[in-house]
């Protein structure tokens, strides 16, 4: 029975674990250059801004990245 919850448990974590790694792209404001990131900036931050929404995979966060015009050298 116990063997059976441990299992169970596993399953679960192993199945929820995608939902949370969101990636970020963020900007930092001093150099203005775009970075990827595994955790959102917090409201505080005075050097990381957000741009654009959060990504399912790191792929997809750096092809938004390389596509956004505020990540564009300038």
């Amino acid at each position: 029975m116990k063997a059976k919850l441990i299992i169970a448990s596993v399953v679960v974590v192993a199945m929820a674990s995608p939902a949370l790694a969101d990636y970020y792209v963020v900007q930092n404001t001093k150099t203005h250059k775009c970075s990827v990131a595994a955790k959102k900036p917090s409201a505080k931050s005075k050097t990381l801004v957000l741009v654009g929404d959060a990504y399912k995979t790191k792929a997809e966060a750096t092809t938004a990245m390389e596509a956004a015009s505020e990540c564009k050298a300038a």
